[in-house]
């Protein structure tokens, strides 16, 4: 019989071994939230949702990551976290951005993706391809720059007004993420803008300076010029060594999703929007913030409209960022986009929220 004073100790070893047992033991369910998981966890335990139903990170690892180039070091969710094992330099991330954008391009966007390409382009097959067409290049129908000599009646707006300018509901929540975390005195580039809604939210947020990149040219309103600024893509990218590490902030709402589908008679690129968060990287400042807003749901490609981020296209773009809010618009506070929220909607279906990112 084991006397009382060595009984004790006993039970704590033993307790001590079921915790750890606890601690360690895959979750194979999909968690709430962001889950950060043992590094050292046998990824086949892990699945996320895709079109073909749930799929291991492990087959995700082999199949799609891998061959892009990352690797998954933690099985979180709602997205894996991954690494890049060449990370690229930024002379190498802007040189081979403007070697692309130089090649010669069809005069009307084309509607169906090369043959020779669609495994890249859609993630060799975990990504859902559909069809919707847009020519926002040369179409009578397109898009053009509006509001840009408005800035004065923008910036009186309501919050609701305002950031449902373009996207309703959706549009408010960069109003909303940029009141969260203040930019106030701070300097920022915006990627993309047909009208400046998000440059005046910004603005509304005390930044100081914005400067925004986008393929058409901007007349801005006078009295702004003194805050604001415009510069075409290739400029931007010529000169990418007086912007490298300066910017404390960078946004962008619906507009990256659209990079290498050749909609705005951009190239097409199978990681345009991937080569547009590494040119984020580079220009801002270590701990910068990035306002990030594009379609969310399960993986899809609606060419040449979009593409839908799930997890795994989501892991690729976050790379070198950590993730700190999420807003909704549907209130001024931020929301944890948990894997049920990510994929609630049907294929093909989306929500876009605004993503606040910190460069690692």
């Amino acid at each position: 019989m084991l006397c009382p004073s060595r009984v004790f100790p006993l039970l704590l070893i033993i307790v001590f071994f079921i915790m750890i047992g606890v601690l360690l033991k895959p979750n194979v369910d999909l968690a709430p939230g962001w889950k950060d998981l043992s590094s050292h966890a046998n990824l086949a335990d892990y699945k996320v949702k895709t079109h073909k139903g749930y799929v291991s990170m492990e087959e995700l690892n082999e199949n799609v990551f891998q061959k892009f180039g990352y690797e998954i070091i933690r099985p979180t969710y709602p997205v894996p976290t991954l690494k890049m094992t060449h990370e690229p330099t930024c002379d190498n991330v802007f040189s081979e951005w403007k070697r692309i954008f130089k090649l010669p391009q069809p005069d009307i966007p084309v509607d169906t993706i090369p043959a020779d390409r669609l495994e890249e382009f859609t993630l060799y097959n975990y990504t859902a391809l559909g069809s919707f067409y847009k020519n926002d290049k040369n179409s009578k129908e397109g898009e053009r720059p509006r509001n840009w000599d408005k800035l004065s009646e923008l910036i009186k707006m309501p919050r609701q007004q305002l950031g449902g300018l373009a996207y309703g509901k959706d549009g408010v929540s960069m109003f909303d993420a940029m009141q969260a975390h203040r930019l106030d005195n701070m300097s920022g580039v915006v990627i993309g803008s047909m009208q400046p809604w998000v440059e005046v939210s910004a603005l509304r947020s005390g930044v100081s300076k914005v400067l925004t990149v986008e393929y058409n040219n901007l007349t801005i309103q006078e009295e702004f010029k003194n805050r604001m600024s415009a510069i075409l893509p290739i400029d931007f990218v010529t000169n990418w060594h007086q912007y490298a590490g300066k910017f404390d902030f960078a946004a962008s709402f619906s507009s990256i999703e659209h990079s290498g589908l050749g909609r705005y008679g951009d190239p097409m690129d199978p990681i345009g929007d991937i080569r547009e968060m590494l040119k984020i990287k580079c220009v801002l400042k270590p701990g910068g913030l990035l306002f990030i807003g594009f379609p969310l749901g399960t993986d899809a490609i609606q060419f040449n409209a979009h593409r839908i981020y799930g997890s795994i296209r989501l892991a690729m773009m976050m790379y070198g960022f950590e993730w700190i809010d999420t807003f909704s618009g549907d209130s001024e506070q931020p929301n944890d986009l948990t894997s049920e929220r990510l994929h609630a909607a049907p294929l093909f279906g989306l929500v876009q929220n605004t993503l606040v990112l910190r460069k690692i």
